[in-house]
């Protein structure tokens, strides 16, 4: 008994330090950048559900329900009117999910049993990087899909790795049924989540056929329980694209709809038409103009170490174990995956997290593969070792946070910083404050408001006009109506001559930068 409580005070311990300083990182000030577009839109359709009880997907402009769902708890603490909301409690839900990835991980167990990481230095390691990577920090305070996504891919990992290891022990195939279907619903939340798990699954095929070699799956493969991992798959996928049976031609949507519009998307969004190497140098070596380097490339060195340890030696009749046939998948999966999302044209900064969460894993593998290597030295030698890997932990850790704080805080929706991607600029605040200065001095919450700009641009001024009931949307000044009489008109710059000859009588304009390259005009009464 001493020895379990103390095998587990080792473990919860140093585990809630990780939770701290993740959340330390991710907490503070979550509303003080402006809303992103699409974190705007999500949180209108977010608002959609919470105030009406509905939800339909639509693969054309939004990727999967989950988000949506996993958000309706975090407003309702607070309120059922969408208007009373505030970015609180939104991005507190990718906040929730990046913490219950770092306790998916601890669930990937150890060398000794089958596991991912050679020693618990190694596991801590992968929590500490993953808590304070700049990228993890920054999206993990941005209402988007991809941090619950990466949440849901190391839940399978975790079930599958806690799969074999009860199929290879005895008794264990009730154990390992559940697991099956754990893997199946945290494939099928992952489907509903976004539709790019299928470039995941790709990659997860690709590296299990290598990694553990056909012969070696062929022998293993269960129909039963093969079964039971798609039924869970498609269950929860089922529940949450019907929305919990409400609408069946979301089931229908995503399954014949979401492929050929993302198709689409990927190929012919020119303005999100990128580079092979665009991951590769937002994540590994980074810098604009005058401003700082950023780089996350300190992983290497251990993800690669810890590569080589588990594809060193390949001699005939070497034996393999389990644990180095979990690294090798790994490590197959991560460059695989890297390789899927750099051959796409289409890049968006956070799809790269699928991928830097194999890295850090990676990363702390080596450093856990360090540790026990230095166990067979002299206890002089061995000291030494232990010293240089901590110095190295310090100096990363270090360096993730400094690019943390400076990614989430100083520099959130500045150019300069590599993970801000069509951000909505400060200036776009002071034309908010602007529109509410003169609502206040007209009708107040029922001041009409014509917008009038093109729909990508349009976002995410619903977010900010959330409160007024007389806000009107078109693409064109053109479009409103003869009997809508606004107080206030937003148009884009290029309509601003045909916004003032219409509207313009008893107004002044004014330009403001939406985000960088987008320039709105604002009409509103000259008092």
């Amino acid at each position: 008994m001493k020895i379990n409580c103390r095998g587990r005070c080792g473990l919860l311990l140093p585990l809630l330090v990780v939770m701290a300083v993740a959340l330390a990182l991710r907490l503070p000030k979550l509303d003080q950048r402006p809303m992103h577009g699409d974190e705007a839109n999500q949180a209108v359709r977010t608002g959609m559900l919470l105030e009406q009880g509905v939800y339909y997907y639509d693969p054309t402009d939004h990727h999967g329900p989950v988000l949506y769902f996993a958000a309706l708890p975090f407003c309702r603490l607070q309120t059922n009117s969408f208007v009373e909301t505030s970015e609180w409690n939104y991005r507190l839900v990718p906040v929730f999910f990046s913490c219950l990835t770092l306790l998916l991980m601890a669930g990937l167990g150890l060398k000794r049993d089958g596991g991912l990481f050679a020693t618990r230095a190694g596991m801590f390691a992968a929590l500490l990087m993953t808590a304070c990577s700049a990228p993890m920090v920054y999206y993990s305070r941005f209402f988007i899909q991809e941090t619950m996504f990466v949440t849901f891919l190391t839940g399978m990992l975790v079930c599958a790795v806690r799969y074999c290891r009860a199929r290879s022990a005895d008794g264990g195939q009730s154990r390992a049924v559940w697991f099956a279907a754990g893997f199946g619903a945290c494939a099928g939340l992952a489907a509903a989540t976004k539709e790019t798990v299928v470039l995941s699954l790709a990659a997860v095929a690709a590296a299990a056929v290598v990694a553990a070699g056909p012969e070696r799956l062929f022998r293993a493969w269960s129909t039963r329980h093969a079964l039971v991992v798609i039924g869970a798959a498609a269950l929860v996928a089922v529940i949450f694209f019907s929305s919990f049976f409400t609408y069946p031609k979301g089931v229908y949507d995503a399954l014949f709809t979401t492929v050929q519009a993302y198709f689409a998307r990927a190929t012919e969004v020119p303005e999100h038409q990128h580079p092979w190497n665009f991951y590769l140098r937002i994540l590994f070596w980074f810098k604009y103009g005058k401003g700082p380097v950023w780089s996350e490339a300190l992983l290497l060195l251990p993800a690669a170490l810890a590569a080589v340890a588990a594809f060193w030696p390949l001699g005939a009749g070497r034996s393999v174990s389990t644990h180095q046939r979990w690294v090798r998948f790994v490590a197959l999966y991560t460059v695989a995956l890297t390789a899927i999302y750099s051959a796409i044209p289409y890049k968006t900064p956070w799809c790269a997290l699928s991928f830097l969460h194999g890295y850090i894993l990676l990363a702390g593998i080596g450093v856990g593969a360090a540790v026990d290597w230095l166990r067979g030295f002299s206890a002089k030698v061995r000291w030494a070792g232990l010293c240089l890997v901590a110095l190295f932990m310090l100096v990363t850790l270090q360096r993730q946070c400094a690019q943390a704080l400076r990614a989430s805080y100083t520099l959130s929706a500045d150019p300069r910083n590599p993970f801000v991607y069509a951000h909505t600029g400060v200036d776009a605040l002071n034309m908010v404050a602007e529109i509410e200065k003169s609502a206040a001095a007209a009708q107040g919450a029922d001041t009409a408001i014509a917008v009038a700009v093109p729909t990508p641009d349009t976002w995410p001024l619903p977010w900010y006009l959330r409160k007024y009931s007389q806000v009107g949307y078109w693409t064109r000044v053109e479009d409103v109506p003869d009997d809508f009489n606004p107080v206030i008109v937003v148009t884009s710059a290029a309509q601003g001559d045909i916004a003032d000859q219409r509207f313009g009588s008893g107004k002044r304009t004014n330009f403001f930068g939406i985000r960088p390259g987008v320039l709105l005009n604002l009409l509103v009464p000259d008092r």
